[in-house]
């Protein structure tokens, strides 16, 4: 049986997946499992030994513009016998379908469920890690709810610290403060308020170097690196800033794609949460910090409605360095 793992993903969201991927692989040993994600993101799961294969396509066949290149996409997905749609908008629900799969699982929030021959009601609040086994489970497989570990990157051990700019000093932290800039959302609603970050800052070097993480785009809003703060921001390939993490004494970071590659590899994790929900989104082994309970609105993390308001507001640097893991 050919069966597909079909998800848009941004770093995070594939992360997530990779226990799907075991408990598949062990559920099907001799089925030929493909996973078919988006570019942007795809070195999350590359040589995943789950898969037999890794297969990107042009998110762009998902848009009006784009739409020339769904026909390539369909005859992807008319390969397989059965396909997992981990995406929840209906989109992905209805090209499964019109390429003519005959075993469709996904998920249901209010309707996308008619296009999949099995829906699973999403929506509940629960890790997205169960939620994907959910989909496992309603196609008559066996879950092991322990099973939920994060798998890192292939590779990311052996590169190591090769390539990176410059010898990290012994016993760094790392601090990412990031989220909600991926390739579907430009709100960075999920970053600390500039105030509380710097407050952390200092904190942290009093207690030994620090590093920052992130991307391009988190760069310049990081504070001015100086002896002991380290800016790497934007320098790193995903296997070097899995090897940035696994080194680190410890991390405190916003819920974002690094947060989940902090749980991969294992380091001590601190994951501070405003706008999502740390039963949702928080890596198995890592603790969170959240303050923000009672303004919580769950269409954010539903439906991607980006929510209006402040948030963090009720945090402090003191909470933080209290829950910090020594």
């Amino acid at each position: 049986m050919n069966v597909l793992v079909w998800k848009f993903g941004a770093l995070g969201d594939l992360l997530m997946c990779t226990p799907l991927l075991r408990q598949l692989r062990r559920a099907m040993p001799n089925a030929r499992i493909t996973a078919l994600v988006g570019q942007r993101s795809a070195a999350a799961i590359a040589g995943h030994p789950a898969c037999d294969r890794i297969e990107t396509f042009d998110e762009r066949a998902l848009t009006a513009s784009g739409s020339w290149r769904l026909p390539r996409l369909m005859a992807r997905l008319a390969r397989a016998d059965r396909v997992f749609v981990l995406d929840k908008h209906q989109v992905f629900g209805v090209i499964a379908r019109m390429s003519g799969v005959p075993s469709r699982i996904g998920f249901d929030r209010f309707g996308e469920g008619r296009w999949h021959s099995i829906a699973v009601s999403y929506g509940a609040i629960q890790h997205e890690i169960d939620c994907y086994l959910d989909l496992l489970a309603a196609a008559g497989h066996p879950v092991d709810a322990s099973d939920r570990a994060l798998d890192p990157p292939r590779g990311s051990r052996e590169e190591a610290s090769e390539a990176l700019p410059g010898a990290l000093p012994a016993g760094y932290r790392v601090l990412i403060n990031a989220g909600g800039i991926n390739a579907r959302e430009n709100s960075m609603v999920r970053r600390l308020p500039a105030e509380l970050f710097d407050a952390v800052l200092q904190r942290c070097r009093e207690l030994g170097p620090v590093v920052f993480l992130g991307s391009e785009a988190e760069r310049e809003a990081y504070p001015t690196a100086s002896s002991d703060v380290i800016n790497l921001a934007g320098r790193t390939t995903l296997n070097q800033a899995a090897a940035v993490l696994r080194g680190a004494r410890a991390v405190i970071t916003t819920d974002c794609g690094l947060m989940h590659l902090a749980g991969a590899v294992g380091v001590p994790t601190l994951a501070l949460f405003g706008p999502t929900h740390p039963l949702r989104k928080c890596p198995p082994g890592a603790r969170a910090l959240w303050t923000d309970e009672t303004t919580y609105d769950p269409a954010y993390e539903t439906f991607g409605k980006v929510p209006s308001g402040r948030w963090f507001e009720r945090m402090t640097p003191d909470q933080i360095m209290a829950a910090l893991p020594r």
